[in-house]
């Protein structure tokens, strides 16, 4: 392993960014397009249903169901044992922010590919810390998704009160959400702070290792 040169934290920064670059735009730009067809529905069957009491429409029993199903302890285990086989058939994968950079994965032990053993082990490391994080985070995620469905039931009610005022309804739209508090980036941040702790080592590491990485026996190396 001495021979191989070690990757420099710069260099895998920028091959993150081309990966972010390369894979999240097609799916900013469909979920931007998504957004927008469902905001010009939502519009449309506002005004159409405008005269009606104050129904749980389909839409939200449906994103209800969605976010139950998603947030079940059986499917997140199933999701993450269903990936097993593909990680391991894409272990020594290179993405294409890698292949611009110069960039590959290697076993520290051999300085060959990185074994099933390895990529096992960093699975277990990141799948157990996971975990963790979302029991000590669930007492103030369940805070979070009741303010939010207080609000939304607020909002609905506001705009069926005020649905020939469109001045009124944005103030009312304005006191609802400061009075319920919800902020929708605190859980990107509860995300930020969850993963520090596994990849912030590499600061300090010889190798440049984040801490799954180091317990895995993993390198990123220059080819």
């Amino acid at each position: 392993m001495e021979v191989a040169e070690i990757a420099s934290l710069r260099r895998r920064c920028l091959a993150s960014v081309i990966d972010g670059v390369v894979t999240v735009t097609p799916v900013v730009l469909v979920a931007g397009g998504g957004v927008w067809l469902y905001l010009w529905y939502d519009h449309r069957r506002s005004g159409s249903d405008a005269a009606k009491g104050p129904d749980i429409s389909p839409s939200d029993g449906r994103m209800a169901a969605f976010r139950r199903f998603g947030e079940s302890r059986r499917w997140q285990i199933a999701l993450s044992v269903g990936a097993v086989p593909i990680e391991v058939r894409m272990r020594n994968w290179r993405s294409p922010g890698m292949r611009l950079m110069g960039l590959l994965r290697a076993d520290v032990r051999t300085g060959g590919p990185v074994t099933v053993r390895s990529l096992l082990v960093r699975k277990a490391v990141v799948t157990a810390w996971q975990q963790l994080v979302r029991r000590l985070l669930r007492p103030s995620d369940e805070r979070f998704r009741e303010r939010a469905k207080l609000m939304r039931a607020d909002l609905e009610e506001a705009r069926q009160r005020h649905a020939d005022d469109p001045e009124a309804l944005d103030r009312a739209r304005r006191e609802i959400t400061e009075r319920q508090h919800v902020r929708p980036w605190i859980s990107c941040c509860h995300g930020l702070l969850s993963a520090t702790p596994l990849y912030l080592p590499a600061l300090w590491s010889d190798r440049n290792q984040t801490l799954p990485d180091r317990l895995a026996g993993i390198v990123v190396i220059r080819d």
